[in-house]
C-alpha cells in the first residue's frame, strides 16, 4: 500500500518538528544560570549543551517512533518522525559525532564527571521507560521526570565553573525544573488525544483531571517566586513567574487555539531568560 500524502506542515511548525526549540530553551537557562550568578565559562558551552539537548530529544522521539504501535496516528512531531526516521537518524548521528568532538576538545575532566552523573540519572530515566514504566510512572510522571531532568542538565556547567551560593543555585534549579515540568504536562493534556490513538501514555491519559490542577498549581508558583526573587537573582524567579503566567493564560486559551499552535508556544514560552538578555 502507498503511503498516505499528507498535508505539508506551516513553515513555523518546524522548529518544533525538528525538535529545535529544546536547545534553545536550554541555552537561554544556561546562560541566566551563569549571568545571575556570576560564573564565567567559554561560549562553546553553551554550543556543547545545546547539541546534547537536541540529541536527547532527537534520540527520544526516534525511541518513541520506534516502539510506537501507531506512530502514523500520534503527534505531528511522531508523524514527522515516522515520516524522516532515517534522515533524522542520520543527523542524530552527525550531532552526536561533532558533540563528542567538542566535548574531548573543550571539557575539563570534573565537567565529564558531573556530566556523567546527569547521564547515569538519564539512563536511569530510559531503564524505566524499557522495564517498569508503569510502576515508575506511578511514584513520578514520565513529564516531572522529563522536567526536572531538563533542568539539571541546564546547571550541569555553572556548578562545575562555581556557583557561589549552592543551595541559592539548587533552589533556582528546582524552580526552573517545576515550570519546566508544568510545561511537559500541559502539553501533555494538548495532546491526549493524539496519544491515546497512538497506544502512548502520558500523565494526561491516565490522570485525565490533571489540567484542572495545574489551573490552581500555575498561580502558586507565581506567586512563590515573588519572596524567592526578594532573596536574590530576580531575573531567574521573573523568568519562572512570567513562564508560568503564560503557561496559565494558554490554559485559559486553549479551546481557542490550535493544538500545534498550543505545543510550539508551550516551548517558546519557556525563552523568558532572553528578556533580559540587554538587563
Amino acid at each position: 500500500m502507498p503511503p498516505t500524502r499528507t498535508a505539508p506542515s506551516p513553515p513555523w511548525l518546524y522548529p518544533n518538528l525538528l525538535g529545535l526549540d529544546a536547545p534553545l530553551v536550554a541555552v537561554s537557562w544556561h546562560w541566566l544560570f551563569a549571568k545571575s550568578f556570576g560564573i564565567e565559562f567559554p561560549p562553546v558551552f553553551h554550543l556543547i549543551l545545546g547539541l546534547s539537548a537536541w540529541c536527547i530529544y532527537l534520540a527520544d522521539r526516534l525511541y518513541d517512533v520506534f516502539t510506537g504501535k501507531n506512530p502514523e496516528n500520534g503527534t505531528d512531531r511522531m508523524k514527522f518522525t515516522f515520516r524522516n526516521f532515517r534522515y533524522l537518524v542520520a543527523t542524530l548521528v552527525i550531532a552526536a559525532s561533532v558533540n563528542l568532538f567538542l566535548i574531548i576538545q573543550h571539557v575539563p575532566t570534573h565537567l565529564i564527571l558531573s556530566g556523567l552523573a546527569t547521564a547515569s540519572l538519564l539512563a536511569i530515566y530510559y531503564a524505566f521507560r524499557f522495564k517498569c514504566a508503569s510502576r515508575i510512572k506511578a511514584i513520578i510522571p514520565r513529564e516531572i521526570l522529563c522536567g526536572m531532568l531538563f533542568s539539571l542538565g541546564c546547571a550541569i556547567t555553572p556548578h562545575a565553573f562555581g556557583a557561589g551560593h549552592p543551595q541559592a543555585f539548587w533552589l533556582a534549579v528546582a524552580s526552573f525544573g517545576i515550570v519546566c515540568s508544568a510545561a511537559c504536562i500541559l502539553i501533555s493534556v494538548w495532546e491526549r488525544d493524539e496519544d491515546l490513538a497512538s497506544n502512548d501514555s502520558s500523565i494526561a491519559t491516565e490522570h485525565s483531571r490533571v489540567g484542572r490542577h495545574m489551573s490552581l498549581a500555575l498561580p502558586l508558583l507565581a506567586l512563590l517566586c515573588i519572596p524567592a526573587a526578594l532573596s536574590g537573582n530576580w531575573k531567574i524567579y521573573a523568568s519562572v513567574a512570567a513562564s508560568a503566567i503564560a503557561l496559565l493564560l494558554m490554559l485559559g486559551l486553549q479551546e481557542k487555539l490550535s493544538k500545534q499552535l498550543l505545543r510550539v508556544l508551550a516551548d517558546a514560552i519557556l525563552l523568558t531568560p532572553l528578556i533580559f538578555i540587554w538587563f
